[in-house]
């Protein structure tokens, strides 16, 4: 199944790579041009390779009250309160001179994901802790590909575990990935990644993530806020391809000339849960927060 799946993902890079406009090709300098020096940034400043907004299992900083109109997880209410924390450090990036936006770049990225029941005094239920190492190849301003590799550690809440005498079945995923983005258009961005390594049952397995997202021009609060929409979908072959779907949209108030954003923004999303204690069991979610990168 996984030589089906890798099949698929370089099915979608190759689509990606040979529908590039011509323009791309002809106003862009390949890297690859031995006249144009390259320089080096240690911690750059802002980003390199898109980041995936909607994505729930991505490092980054949240504080949502989340509802849920269906869940399977035993003895739990329909409202909770999540929290994420972490982000993604950029360590180096090398680039031709005077232009940062191609290039290489190495990142390393953690955080974690916890969830919190408000019906029961905001006990927790779970938490994932992550952690991974990439490495981005940009060709042009608008093409990118990543390559690292990824960790997703799960854990059971204490006071869950203690009222309802369910264990944690030691979920951790860790697992080698492949990316590739492309900006098809000014602020709007496709971008798909496969993912294969060890996860649900010590199975050896893939995933497949693809998503879009689009932000307009900043022209809301005075011009220092944009709008945006993201869409992103995870299916895990370790659960017969149970699917994850979550769409995300608000504001995004960028800070400085740096990658940090603030967003404030509505959170939807169905089918396996984010926690991966509870990778077997679907949930639906609405949720309204404020989000932040740094």
């Amino acid at each position: 199944m996984w030589v089906f799946s890798f099949r698929v993902f370089l099915a979608v890079a190759c689509a990606t790579l040979f529908s590039l406009p011509a323009s791309i090709a002809q106003d862009e300098k390949p890297e690859e041009d031995p006249t144009h020096k390259r320089t080096g940034i240690w911690f750059p400043p802002n980003d390199f390779y898109p980041r995936y907004f909607a994505d729930p299992l991505r490092p980054q900083n949240a504080l949502t009250i989340q509802w849920l109109p269906h869940t399977e997880l035993f003895d739990t209410t329909a409202s909770r309160f999540g929290l994420r924390t972490g982000g993604t450090l950029g360590i180096y990036r090398w680039h031709p001179e005077g232009d940062t936006s191609r290039g290489w770049q190495l990142n390393f990225e953690g955080g974690m994901s916890a969830q919190f029941d408000i019906g029961y005094s905001f006990d927790s239920t779970g938490w994932d802790g992550f952690y991974g190492l990439t490495l981005a190849w940009k060709p042009t301003n608008k093409l990118g590909f990543r390559i690292g590799s990824q960790h997703d550690s799960s854990h059971i809440g204490d006071e869950y575990s203690d009222r309802t005498g369910i264990q944690r079945v030691k979920y951790t995923r860790e697992e080698a990935i492949l990316g590739v983005s492309w900006e098809i258009m000014p602020r709007w961005v496709l971008y798909s990644e496969l993912g294969y390594g060890n996860g649900y049952s010590g199975s050896v397995t893939a995933t497949i993530q693809v998503g879009t997202q689009y932000n307009t021009e900043r022209k809301y609060w005075k011009n220092r806020a944009s709008y945006f929409v993201a869409f992103n979908s995870r299916s895990y072959e370790e659960s017969d391809w149970r699917t994850r779907v979550t769409i995300q949209t608000g504001y995004m108030i960028p800070v400085g000339n740096r990658s940090s954003v603030h967003r404030i923004a509505i959170e939807a999303g169905l089918g396996r849960s984010v926690m991966g204690q509870f990778a077997h069991l679907d949930e639906s979610w609405v949720a309204i927060g404020w989000f932040y990168d740094f």
